[in-house]
């Protein structure tokens, strides 16, 4: 009753409550940003609550926010919708898929790297358009990988930049940031950890394939294809994977948006290796296992 009547005299106070129950409470959300559309997920319970978003055009390109404003404005409307309170409200941002790179780093030097201050400091050759100066570095070291092994994940300031202000415009704090791959690739460890000592691992994200060649969980190859579609797109995968394989069959897994399912199977030679998973989940839902595998630890 005496907080009823302290709202009534004084309206600001509802503001800061909200926003202290942010602070001792806050609400982790997970955004994925693509070209075409916003994808917002968040933990209720005992599942992840997922809302999605169609953009329009020109709002975002190539991972590149155009409008910050009418973009921030439309995440913020789109968690209003969903009966999210802003105040309240962390972003993990899952950066699209083009707009980073990746590199494995091997040999002893490696398992001391423990942040991007230590790789600049060494500046090792990895071959990217990034330059030193002017990029965001990640180091990821994962368990039961080789401890002498370590990968590099880069991204422009720019763009995280951009991503930050995009934010600030809808008053929504970005609590970290990671690249939509690198989330997908540990959710993959944690659902096929150890499975095959290599894996074929198929990723599409807005009609884009590209191919990763795991060997022992680590990324070996990373290409992004040509084709789009069947035949085609199978005919380029077996040359390169026919390149790359040496002796025995690797595992197969497919990850693609839902109206991929089952399409590699269908025509699928067992006698390539065992396919383990055609489309059953996406970039985003392996990210989220990923998420989740944190929220448990």
């Amino acid at each position: 009753m005496v907080l009823a009547e302290l709202r009534d005299r004084y309206p600001a106070l509802d503001g800061w409550l909200m926003q202290l129950q942010g602070l001792l409470n806050p609400r982790r959300v997970l955004l994925a940003p693509e070209d075409e559309a916003l994808h917002l997920a968040w933990w209720s319970q005992d599942d992840w609550d997922m809302a999605t978003m169609v953009l329009p055009l020109d709002l975002c390109r190539a991972g590149q926010p155009l409008n910050r404003e009418a973009l921030g404005e439309t995440i913020a409307d789109l968690l209003l919708e969903r009966g999210l309170s802003l105040p309240q409200v962390e972003i993990d941002l899952l950066l699209p898929l083009g707009s980073c790179q990746w590199r494995v780093l091997e040999g002893s030097a490696s398992a001391a790297l423990t942040s991007g201050s230590d790789l600049r400091a060494l500046q090792p050759e990895l071959g990217w358009s990034l330059a030193w100066h002017d990029c965001y570095l990640d180091i990821l070291h994962q368990p039961n990988v080789q401890a002498d092994i370590a990968l590099v994940v880069g991204t422009e300031r720019l763009l995280l930049q951009a991503w930050v202000n995009t934010l600030e415009e809808a008053d929504l704090p970005l609590r970290r940031a990671e690249w939509s791959l690198s989330a997908a690739w540990r959710g993959l460890r944690t659902v096929w950890s150890g499975g095959d000592e290599r894996l074929v691992w198929l990723v599409e994200q807005a009609g884009q394939w590209r191919l990763l060649l795991l060997r022992n969980d680590c990324p070996e190859v990373d290409v992004s294809l040509q084709a789009s579609e069947h035949p085609s797109l199978r005919h380029e995968v077996q040359g390169l994977v026919e390149a790359w394989s040496s002796s025995g069959l690797p595992g197969w897994w497919v990850t693609a948006s839902p109206q991929w399912r089952g399409c590699w199977a269908a025509e699928h030679d067992p006698k390539q290796g065992p396919l383990h998973s055609d489309a059953e989940m996406s970039l985003l839902d392996l990210a989220l296992i990923a998420s989740r595998e944190e929220r448990d630890a």
